[in-house]
């Protein structure tokens, strides 16, 4: 999945070690670099690539600006690609919360909210 999400953003991945940066990931949008940590779980990682990749089209001049809106922006993108793998026809969304870690009252709302917008296109 990750070789298909880098292609599909055109999006390179450079890794970095723990010892080099204590984060688990940024995005240069400039170059479409996502720099993640090699020492991460698979499933974080993925989460990490997917919300990094939520940044691609915030014009990074107002970051500072608009930090909580830009984040909860990326959020909300990584959740719904996340919803993209789940059998939604057998979901339970407080399983796919801890499976990710999700933890606030703003990613149980966006859950929800994306869970139903896929299973409406699912309908059509």
């Amino acid at each position: 999945m990750e070789e298909e999400l880098l292609e599909q953003f055109n999006v390179s991945i450079c890794e970095f070690s723990s010892h080099e940066w204590p984060r688990n990931g940024f995005i240069d949008p400039v170059n479409r670099v996502v720099y993640i940590n090699r020492d991460l779980a698979p499933e974080i990682r993925l989460k990490v690539i997917l919300h990094e990749l939520g940044h691609l089209e915030q014009n990074s001049k107002d970051y500072e600006r608009l930090r909580e809106k830009y984040e909860t922006q990326a959020n909300r993108i990584m959740i719904h690609e996340l919803l993209k793998n789940e059998d939604l026809d057998d979901f339970n969304y407080l399983r796919f919360m801890e499976k990710y870690n999700l933890t606030t009252i703003c990613d149980e709302t966006f859950v929800k909210n994306e869970y139903l917008k896929l299973k409406e296109i699912e309908k059509c």
